[in-house]
């Protein structure tokens, strides 16, 4: 087409009226401004863009329900509310108390009052004589001498044991044998081979030779 010449495909729009292509198309909406408490601040010296701080999740705390709540029904008009009653549980009986029982105190022991004055302590089974010694039955029992010029008293006269019962005499084949005065004066002669029990405060006689035995204190 020759310059000056017109365009017979050119459609001429009226006046006041502006071509759709003519027209400005507006642009991409801008994205609101952030706010500065949305970002993380970093250390110096980083530089890091689009980061956004994350709002924390609280975790939500369960209520929880009193079960001791106290209900109150409704009474009459001009009547007290009527708390209700509250179950009675039966009470739980106590724990039966075994009682403790202690043993008896073991016993001090008795004492032999020998002539003249002497005392001797005994716990166990002694073995009394001029000279006396031990039998096979009895290995460990003490030995307990005494003097007698009159020599009424044998080598090996008696033997003293003790239990739960209290003190023993046992008569060992003695020459002149073995009698129990009592504290009431009543004299007991023993048989040889056999045992009696003395009493507290009784004379036993070896012969001649008298020993007082008392209860230890």
């Amino acid at each position: 087409m020759a310059t000056g010449e017109t365009n017979p495909f050119l459609i001429v729009p009226p006046p006041g009226i502006v071509p759709e292509s003519a027209r400005e198309k507006p642009g991409p909406a801008e994205p609101p401004p952030a706010n500065p408490d949305d970002f993380i601040s970093l250390p110096p010296g980083i530089v890091d863009s689009a980061t956004f701080r994350i709002e924390a999740q609280r975790p939500t705390r369960a209520v929880e329900q009193s079960t001791d709540d106290i209900v109150f029904f409704p009474a009459a008009p001009g009547m007290p509310p009527v708390k209700p009653a509250q179950t009675a549980w039966p009470s739980r009986a106590p724990a039966p108390v075994e009682e403790t029982i202690l043993p008896d105190a073991p016993s001090a022991g008795w004492l032999l009052r020998l002539p003249g004055g002497a005392t001797v302590t005994i716990d166990s089974a002694v073995f009394i004589g001029r000279d006396p010694s031990r039998t096979p039955e009895r290995p460990t029992a003490e030995l307990l001498a005494v003097v007698d010029p009159a020599r009424t008293v044998s080598k090996t006269h008696a033997l003293l044991e003790i239990d739960e019962a209290g003190l023993w005499a046992h008569d060992l084949q003695s020459t002149n044998g073995v009698f129990i005065t009592e504290p009431g004066g009543a004299e007991v002669e023993m048989v040889p081979g056999s045992r009696t029990l003395l009493p507290p405060g009784a004379d036993l006689e070896l012969g001649d030779y008298v020993i007082r035995v008392q209860r230890g204190a």
